[in-house]
């Protein structure tokens, strides 16, 4: 049963108020409401997330009237690029900072320096300005060979260890539905998936992560059997996409059909629209992700 919303619970999460979301629907078809059996507008999570990406862009100069016209990804991607930040000298110096510790094999260096970023920045800001900039240049020494592979491993095992208790700790006071985070099987990259694990941990959300190259069967049994609300997939390499459907429907078999599948990594921005079986959607970016959770129905 999908969760519905009282035109006052939306207001609440949109910051947009009952008055204008009314003059919204009249004028201009923002949404379609149900009603319930008494009558009341209700709304789908959808519909949450749309209007509140319809007042963030307002909130930037661009008129209603023209954004009622785009859909979910057109919107998403206006929103996307102009809000993101420009790393802070701070976030630039830890990862300056690990990369010489990596470079001189300073294991304790590089922990150091990361424990330090991990105190003084939020989750999702560590992910954007630390972690994922961080990667990407050990990603790069090491294919142009200016690292080695221990090296990376270095950086890698580092960042694994220190999210993966990140994760635990806020599992102690986890009050929130179950999420399950797996690849499926052949995909093998998961530190971008790790990382969508402590986003979702900082909101609440009990994890449960299984890790890397499961069949999709067992991943399906899994949540079936914690009573997930959600499971996230990460999809890294664009090889593959061409099983991703076959595997999808296999894990849908036992998993059922009212858990939704949120995807996520790289390679997950190349799925083809309507090549995804029902309940299973694409998630663009940590932005994204974080708004899917404000409107998870909570346990």
């Amino acid at each position: 049963m999908v969760a519905m919303y009282s035109i006052k619970a939306v207001s609440r999460a949109t910051g947009l108020t009952v008055e204008t979301l009314r003059a919204w629907e009249r004028r201009y078809g923002v949404v379609e409401p149900r009603r319930d059996e008494m009558g009341r507008r209700v709304y789908r999570p959808e519909d949450v997330l749309r209007l509140r990406r319809l007042r963030e862009a307002t909130e930037r100069g661009h008129p209603i009237s023209r954004l009622v016209a785009l859909d979910e990804a057109s919107l998403a991607a206006l929103l996307h690029e102009p809000e993101r930040r420009p790393q802070s000298a701070a976030a630039t110096a830890f990862v300056e900072r690990i990369l010489d510790a990596a470079r001189r094999f300073a294991a304790d260096e590089c922990e150091q320096a990361l424990t330090l970023a991990i105190s003084l920045m939020p989750p999702a800001r560590l992910i954007e300005e630390v972690l994922e900039p961080l990667l990407r240049e050990v990603g790069d020494r090491w294919h142009s060979g200016q690292f080695s592979i221990a090296q990376e491993r270095l950086v890698s095992t580092t960042v694994r260890k220190h999210i993966g208790l990140i994760v635990e700790s806020y599992g102690r006071t986890a009050r929130r539905q179950a999420i399950v985070f797996a690849t499926l099987a052949g995909e093998r990259h998961e530190l971008g998936l790790l990382m969508s694990a402590m986003v979702c941990a900082s909101h609440g959300c009990k994890v449960h992560y299984l890790g890397a190259d499961l069949p999709p069967q067992e991943v399906g049994r899994y949540a079936h059997a914690v009573g997930a609300a959600v499971v996230a997939l990460s999809v890294v390499l664009h090889e593959g996409l061409r099983d991703l459907p076959a595997q999808l429907a296999s894990m849908r078999e036992v998993l059922g059909p009212e858990i939704p599948v949120w995807i996520g990594g790289l390679a997950a921005q190349a799925i083809e629209p309507g090549t995804l079986p029902a309940q299973c959607l694409v998630i663009r970016d940590s932005a994204e992700l974080e708004q899917r959770l404000d409107v998870l129905p909570r346990s």
